[in-house]
């Protein structure tokens, strides 16, 4: 995952100078020096850049169309900048913004790298462009890079994010639009979160190409996970007028103020956790608090049980809470206490076993990331504590469920030295497969006691009715496969009554 824009960094605002330049280097400065008046009320909470395009038209443009009319060549040909006037522009530029430049071919991918630019653009139009992603590819060390997906199809775009994600550190892709101007029912914005959820943090950003006096975008965009916007600025005199998708500085600050908006809204993980401190003390006022029963007399050392109390409101201050009960949390008295009561902090001894539910759930994921074993995403891992969770250590199982309905596949994790208790079924016959680790299984079987130690490939059947009990042998824990015919909570039977009378032996949690 690419993490460069995360949720408590600036937003990086791109204002794309293109061909608005005009070739004019004064007029370029006046387009600075305005669009600057305006982004620095706007500082606190975005980062800015200038981004320039650089075309080598001698070697870009064929002999054929050179002084044509064709309209790419003419606009080219007309805002062509000379390398002194480029050192001008860029110099004057960057005492204010960071720089950015995009390459439209490998000469100028050299000298992107050459006039050290702050980052190196790939315009939507390269994305197939397979002679400059390679070149691209090569210098990529040297630069960030930033690459728009605008008119690119699902394979084209897995193409180039794969062939550069692959040789390119630091790179960032941008959901883009190529219609110009792009009208607000194009914008398809949810199509960003949509290459989320196949790319993860790689797409980090919107490029913008809609009509200027659109102000929404970013500030949507922005609440949808974008952290990096590329806008086309122009400046209107008597001798330039701006194309029908770049904002003058009125415009842009409008837009701005809608992204600002929605910056302040969406707000941080940092801000999130300064304020929630305040949540939690305005709705303790409206928690429910644990009273003792009317006949209930309790003395010192007894466990209060959930026989014992009621939830009830209103709570009262250094009262135990409705939401501090629960089947990982024992409360012991600490003195005689009865009657109608408010059970108080003061007055008990609290035992919460949650983290260990916690603590389990690391070591599985780590025994997942030490074995290199692939499991489903999304999975919930299934705890038996047959013994209380306190227990957890020496007897218990840790299980996730892939597949149970005629025929059923269970990851077994077992901790080290940690023992599956006794027991059998009637119905499923099931085989082990031991994917990590060492494994010690006994069978009683038709009056005979087999014992196997099993090691990482082997396989061992266990048959309905035998009653089988395993540990692991590992410093660093155990995995079995298991596959069985469908798998039946009704059928599973321990020998043990006291697991059998155990209730809450079995604890739900994700696994991420």
């Amino acid at each position: 995952m690419n993490n460069n824009y995360n949720i408590d960094k600036k937003p990086l605002v791109i204002m794309e100078l293109a061909n608005n330049h005009m070739g004019d280097v004064k007029h370029t400065k006046n387009i600075v020096n305005g669009f600057n008046k305006i982004t620095k009320k706007y500082r606190k909470n975005i980062e800015f850049a200038i981004k320039f395009q650089y075309r080598n038209n001698e070697t870009f443009i064929h002999d054929s169309f050179k002084n044509s009319d064709h309209s790419g060549v003419k606009r080219f040909e007309s805002t062509y900048l000379n390398k002194k006037d480029w050192k001008l522009i860029s110099n004057f530029s960057k005492k204010k913004y960071k720089l950015i430049c995009t390459a439209f071919d490998e000469t100028s991918v050299d000298r992107v790298v050459k006039e050290n630019f702050d980052y190196l653009k790939i315009a939507s139009c390269s994305i197939t462009d397979w002679p400059l992603m390679e070149k691209i590819s090569k210098i990529a060390k040297y630069k960030k890079i930033i690459c728009s997906l605008g008119g690119g199809t699902e394979k084209e775009i897995s193409n180039v994010i794969s062939f550069l994600s692959s040789r390119i550190k630091n790179i960032n892709f941008l959901y883009c639009v190529a219609m110009y101007p792009t009208e607000p029912k194009n914008l398809n914005l949810s199509y960003f979160n949509y290459l989320r959820d196949i790319y993860g943090d790689k797409i980090q950003g919107f490029s913008s190409h809609e009509d200027p006096n659109e102000h929404l975008s970013g500030a949507i965009s922005y609440g949808m996970g974008s952290r990096i916007f590329e806008k086309h600025i122009a400046l209107k005199t008597n001798k330039y007028s701006p194309n029908k998708y770049s904002v003058n500085p009125e415009q842009f600050d409008k837009w701005l103020n809608y992204l600002n908006m929605s910056i302040e809204r969406v707000g941080s993980l940092s801000s999130r956790k300064k304020n929630l401190s305040i949540e939690i003390n305005q709705l303790r006022n409206f928690k429910r608090g644990i009273y003792l029963k009317k006949n209930v007399n309790l003395a010192k050392g007894d466990e209060i049980k959930k026989k014992h109390v009621l939830f009830q409101y209103p709570s009262i201050k250094g009262q135990v809470l409705a939401n501090h009960f629960s089947k990982f949390s024992k409360f012991f008295s600490k003195k005689n206490i009865g009657g109608s009561m408010p059970l108080l902090r003061k007055d008990i001894n609290l035992v919460n076993n949650r983290g260990i539910v916690e603590e389990i759930r690391e070591k599985i994921k780590d025994m997942i990331s030490k074995s290199k074993i692939v499991v489903p995403p999304l999975s919930e891992i299934e705890i038996s504590h047959h013994y209380g969770i306190e227990n957890f250590k020496k007897f218990g199982l840790t299980m996730i469920t892939i597949f149970n309905k005629d025929y059923c596949k269970k990851l077994l994790f077992l901790l080290s030295n940690q023992v599956h208790p006794k027991q059998f079924h009637k119905i499923k016959n099931e085989t082990f497969f031991i994917l990590y680790g060492k494994v010690k299984v006994k069978i009683w079987s038709k009056g005979k006691l087999s014992e196997k130690i099993l090691k990482a490939g082997d396989l061992l059947t266990i048959h309905p009715r035998d009653v089988h009990w395993f540990k692991s042998l590992s410093k660093t824990g155990s995995i079995i496969e298991e596959l069985s015919t469908e798998s039946k909570v009704s059928d599973s039977y321990y020998l043990d009554s006291k697991i059998k009378k155990n209730k809450n032996r079995k604890s739900f949690i994700s696994l991420n």
